[in-house]
């Protein structure tokens, strides 16, 4: 073992750390990542960046690392990328340059963490020094990259032991529970290194600090603690769906996506027509029908009006989710050629349509070229569904007249949920979201479902998303369901429960932001002074004490009567 730790650490780090840093980088930069990949690599860079970046060869070590993990994120991405663009060189060079811009963040931030976080006074703000700028690097990364959070080396997998946590603290909790991870194996690895924690994050601090700080080996057992107990109620709350059967505190929802197989109708550019003789078919069972992104194609504002009016003289009896893209003339720039995708809410309603919504995210290059994007916020609409035929309009709202529960409906479209500030401009949370989508690859398309998941367990609500993509999965995401219903084409309907009356409330993350859990994030950094009144002798547990409780009483000599 002795050998191992000195060929490890010693004799070749460079090799090692390279190594490593390919093989772990190589799974944590899948499109589908999980936590334990990013948790190894980010571990690997916190041990070996403490020898690496303060010797005289720093910037050759972190021109190493940065190669290594950018050519791992163009091995791990390449297939789905590949075909992102008409071209495959143009493809490839693109992923080229943002897998070494995120790698060169990345290293970044580990040296800033080597270089600075020895200087803070305690213990305890020294370990959650890099948790809290892990967590602020793809806070800022999710508002300046063109594709949001699908830039960020963060785990997006659902019922996860920290998944309770989505709600009250989004995206940058996820990054600080990994980057806290991280730093408590990277303890582990330091002791059994050099037999205490790793200097590079237990530098002995000065003697005038020593006795108001937690020390190293404290600090690092209260992050263990903590990580633990916010892994606690996973475990003990459930997230199931509700019942589908009409109740007084339930609503039964159909749903459905209309994905018609191009074998049915014998071409493969489907038209408007197609699709509306697809949603006829599923009228009678589905309250909402969502068609996928882009489904058809207007030549001008005149041509979609008539086309929604047909879909809405059509299809009857469904609220109808019509994606398209449009020709319009722009009126910022002058220009009569733009075109734009969006989705309107057509329903049988006079004002129809009740929702028009334009693409805010466009994907870089593909679409950015090609297609405007809009800049207005989507909005809440609100639909009234009567009884079910099985139950008494009395019994469905005992309140009285008009005898409907309403359902608040909002959408978005595709790349727009990898951006978690999607809906903070609204005041109110919705019950459903519609999503349509059009992937290119599964493996996008996966990547894609997760941020729609996450999304919804933000929100606390639900997302219909219906991607039309070749291999696009789509499902019902939030409310207790966390996996797709299907991959690839062909229309299906699903009936959901929603809890009524429908919570309207926000949840804390949508009301408060992810900056606000960033705020809380670093004030955690800084609060030694308190954590420093922590007596863990308290905790300890003395074995001779133990051993004397449990001993048997000698046994007295002589006769006792």
């Amino acid at each position: 073992m002795h050998n191992l730790r000195d060929a490890v650490f010693h004799h070749h780090p460079q090799f090692y750390s390279t190594m490593f840093t390919f093989g772990f980088s190589f799974l944590a930069l899948r499109p589908t990542a999980s936590s334990v990949p990013i948790v190894l690599t980010l571990t690997t860079l916190l041990v070996y960046g403490h020898r690496q970046f303060r010797s005289q060869h720093a910037f050759k070590d972190a021109t190493m690392l940065i190669t290594a993990i950018t050519f791992a994120g163009v091995l791990a991405r390449a297939s789905p990328s590949v075909n992102a663009l008409s071209s495959v060189g143009v493809s490839v060079i693109v992923l080229f340059i943002l897998a070494l811009i995120t790698s060169t963040l990345t290293i970044s931030i580990v040296y800033i963490n080597t270089r600075l976080g020895s200087h803070f006074p305690g213990a305890w703000s020294r370990l959650t020094f890099f948790p809290a700028l892990w967590a602020t690097l793809w806070f800022g990364v999710s508002y300046i990259s063109p594709v949001g959070r699908l830039s960020a080396w963060s785990p997006t997998e659902g019922g996860s032991f920290y998944g309770w946590m989505a709600p009250f603290f989004g995206p940058v909790g996820n990054d600080w529970v990994v980057a806290a991870w991280a730093v408590v194996l990277a303890q582990a690895i330091g002791a059994w290194y050099i037999g205490e924690g790793i200097p590079q994050i237990a530098t002995t601090a000065p003697a005038t600090f020593q006795t108001s700080h937690l020390s190293s080996r404290n600090s690092s057992l209260l992050l263990t603690v903590i990580l633990l107990v916010l892994g606690i109620p996973s475990l003990l709350l459930s997230n199931f769906p509700l019942a589908v059967v009409a109740g007084p505190d339930i609503t039964p929802l159909s749903m459905g996506c209309v994905l018609p197989p191009y074998r049915r109708y014998k071409h493969h550019t489907l038209t408007l027509d197609d699709y509306i003789e697809e949603s006829k078919k599923l009228t009678s069972s589905a309250r909402f029908l969502l068609w996928p992104e882009g489904a058809v194609t207007f030549k001008s504002e005149t041509d979609l009006a008539e086309g929604l009016a047909q879909v809405q003289d059509n299809v009857t009896g469904s609220v109808v989710g019509v994606s398209f893209e449009e020709d319009f003339g722009d009126p910022t720039s002058g220009a009569s050629g733009s075109r734009r995708t969006g989705i309107a809410l057509v329903s049988q309603a006079p004002t129809s349509p009740e929702l028009v919504y334009y693409k805010r995210h466009l994907v870089p290059i593909a679409e950015s070229f090609s297609l405007s994007h809009s800049q207005l916020p989507p909005n809440v609409t609100t639909f009234h569904l009567t009884a079910p035929k099985d139950m008494k309009k009395i019994d469905w709202v005992p309140d009285g007249p008009p005898y409907t529960r309403p359902i608040s409906v909002t959408a978005s479209i595709c790349l727009d949920f990898a951006f978690p500030s999607l809906f903070a401009e609204l005041q109110s949370k919705p019950a459903l979201i519609l999503a349509p989508a059009r992937t290119w690859d599964i493996a996008v398309g996966h990547a894609m479902w997760q941020q729609v998941s996450q999304r919804a367990e933000e929100l606390g609500t639900m997302i219909l998303w219906c991607d039309g993509g070749d291999g696009g999965v789509s499902g019902i995401a939030g409310g207790g369901f966390k996996d797709f219903i299907q991959v690839g084409l062909g229309s299906w309907v699903k009936t959901v429960g929603i809890s009524y009356p429908f919570n309207e409330r926000r949840t804390v993350n949508h009301w408060g932001g992810d900056l606000a859990c960033l705020i809380l994030v670093w004030l955690s950094v800084f609060g030694t002074k308190f954590l420093g009144r922590i007596h863990f002798d308290v905790f300890r547990l003395d074995v001779h004490k133990l051993r004397n409780i449990f001993r048997k009483p000698p046994v007295p000599e002589g006769n006792l009567i």
